[in-house]
């Protein structure tokens, strides 16, 4: 599932805090149910249409309410580490939290995984002595409702399967016994893949079995799981190729640079086609004043090409993301990812000593990935 559509719907202490449309989706399924199953009988059943609908609205924004706190939890514990939260993400299955990079230690790993079951147990528990207080009216149902939804928002966060919370305390104690980060993620990838696969087996008996159509949720949350849990081992084992490769190592040599003045149509017959590069910087007066790229020309009609100056069309320098020859390629391909963007300029004392591509990254990736085991193997025997 791509988090990455939707929308913004606020900023909390530099956090983007943003809806994936299917949020939309549960939240309308969310609101219908209770309106139709929590408000019916007894006194309910003398409520207007409407007013059972606004409590269903109502108790589904507090269950949004409680997923977003719980979220939150993780990320304030990461910005205490001084960890960077770019976004939180709320979608069909919840929320995830975006940080910027992986922990520095197992301790900071358990404490920030920890924070969001504590949450919402520590809601469940509000809601719940809310229900003591207001028992006597019809509106102590939400109460109930909402604290028996924390508690088991808290309890399945907590299952083992990584990337669950559950899974990342499971990791973080691994990591600590092993001090091996790559091996425990692997442990806790595999114990995720064989949760997801249990949820699923557990679904497809309630819908064959039973006829349980409830069980295609279990179906649902397992492959997307499953799919979690390679995906984040995969993550990390990209990371460990990549940890001490610099843009320096990876990036190319700028191509020469073009004219501001050249018009697209010799730009792309003169330079694109004849030399295989993507991407160059442009210069007038000989100071670079922003980078074109394929993307940029295609965005014109073609007819337009031979009347339009480069300048035109280019990203101008003040608006180009650029990284030092130091910065880690894993920090340039999450600013590429981040942007939307496929190179960055490499700066080194005001003048730009190279490009830097997802091309050249996927290339080291590749080789890393290859040869990973060999340089392993190298090591230790250096160490022996």
């Amino acid at each position: 599932m791509d988090l990455s559509s939707g929308f913004r719907i606020g900023r909390v202490r530099g956090i983007d805090i943003r809806m994936h449309w299917s949020w939309l989706l549960i939240f309308a399924l969310l609101s219908w149910s209770l309106s139709q199953s929590l408000f019916v009988g007894g006194s309910f059943d003398r409520w207007p249409a409407g007013v059972r609908w606004g409590a269903g609205v109502g108790t589904a924004l507090l269950f949004f309410g409680s997923v977003l706190l719980h979220e939150l939890s993780h990320a304030f514990v990461a910005q205490r580490y001084g960890m960077q939260v770019p976004s939180i993400t709320l979608f069909v299955f919840g929320g995830v939290s975006t940080l910027a990079q992986e922990m520095s230690t197992a301790g900071q790993e358990f404490r920030v995984a920890i924070a969001g079951p504590l949450t919402s147990w520590a809601l469940s528990l509000t809601f719940g002595a809310l229900w003591l207080l207001t028992r006597s009216h019809d509106l102590s149902e939400i109460f109930v409702y909402l604290a028996a939804i924390n508690a088991a928002l808290g309890a399945f966060n907590l299952l083992p399967g990584f990337p669950l919370d559950g899974g990342r305390v499971f990791r973080s104690i691994v990591w600590a016994r092993s001090k091996d980060l790559l091996g425990a993620t692997r442990t806790a990838s595999r114990l995720g893949v064989a949760i997801a696969y249990a949820m699923i087996a557990l679904g497809l008996l309630n819908v064959l079995l039973f006829g349980l159509l409830g069980g295609l949720w279990y179906v649902l949350i397992g492959l997307f799981l499953k799919s979690a849990s390679e995906g984040s081992y995969g993550s990390m084992l990209v990371e460990s190729a990549l940890k001490n490769v610099s843009a320096r190592a990876a990036m190319r040599p700028s191509p020469e640079p073009v004219a501001a003045a050249l018009s697209l149509e010799r730009f792309v017959d003169e330079r694109l086609l004849t030399t295989g590069q993507r991407a160059f910087l442009v210069e007038r007066a000989g100071a670079v004043v922003g980078i074109i790229t394929a993307s940029d020309v295609v965005k014109l009609p073609r007819e337009q090409w031979r009347a339009t100056a480069v300048e035109a069309a280019m990203v101008p320098s003040e608006r180009v993301l650029t990284v030092g020859p130091e910065t880690s390629v894993v920090e340039a391909l999450r600013m590429m990812q981040q942007h939307d963007v496929h190179q960055l300029p490499v700066i080194e004392n005001g003048l730009v000593i190279g490009l830097l591509t997802r091309g050249d990254v996927m290339q080291q990736i590749e080789l890393r990935t290859v040869f990973g085991e060999h340089e392993r193997r190298r090591g230790r025997e250096r160490r022996g």
